[in-house]
């Protein structure tokens, strides 16, 4: 929480050039991340090249997003002798908790959204896919990310629950379970705090229904 004050008040161009030199340290380490993406998240190699090629792309994108959204403040038209100016700032402490699917994309893309806005994070990846976040935290670091203001903790959903539930949580970002995302969502709606940001992607498997007239091989190919 002291980090990201000093976080936030960093000019968002710095910011913005941390994620971009982040997208640059990724391109270089591609055979690290695709060796990270297939041996612990089983991915194919297709897939996990697709998957770091959205993380550089989540860089990027946020890079240049935040240099328009958190650069100069924005004037807003208003009565005549009356100026008024918009500012974008940090809200706190973002806790982001991810899930095993997408294990690097996911993560890095929550995070490096909360951090360009001016948060700090505290980064929770899915219990079966801790290398690939540490790594990802390294990079970012590297790429001049404060330490202070981006921590990673490795645990269950117990741990997440600790942070979910923690005063100085200022924001909750969460990829997974409907079941999960409505036990967090009822943990902030019992807290004493004024109302946080909730921001939940769940997602389920959905159901096939097939009968006698199918074609087997276009039920092959839908399965």
């Amino acid at each position: 929480a002291k980090a990201q004050r000093s976080w936030d008040a960093t000019p968002a161009q710095q910011r913005a050039d941390c994620l971009d030199r982040a997208a640059q340290l990724l391109e270089q380490r591609r055979e690290q991340f695709l060796s990270l993406l297939v041996r612990e998240a089983g991915k194919t190699l297709p897939d996990a090249v697709a998957e770091l090629r959205e993380v550089i792309d989540y860089c990027r994108y946020y890079a240049a997003r935040g240099r328009e959204l958190f650069g100069a403040p924005q004037e807003l038209r208003g009565p005549t002798g009356e100026k008024n100016l918009l500012s974008l700032h940090g809200r706190g402490v973002f806790v982001c908790i991810s899930p095993w699917n997408f294990p690097l994309a996911i993560f890095a893309g929550q995070i490096t959204a909360a951090l360009m806005a001016g948060n700090g994070v505290i980064a929770k990846p899915a219990l079966t896919t801790p290398l690939i976040a540490h790594a990802m935290v390294r990079v970012l670091h590297e790429a001049g990310i404060p330490v202070h203001a981006l921590q990673l903790v490795l645990g269950d959903g117990r741990i997440g629950g600790v942070l979910v539930e923690h005063p100085a949580t200022a924001a909750v970002c969460f990829t997974g379970s409907l079941i999960t995302a409505k036990a967090i969502g009822s943990t902030l709606a019992k807290s004493d705090r004024a109302a946080l940001p909730f921001i939940a992607e769940t997602g389920g498997i959905n159901a096939m229904i097939v009968d006698s007239s199918a074609l087997p091989e276009q039920v092959v190919r839908d399965v």
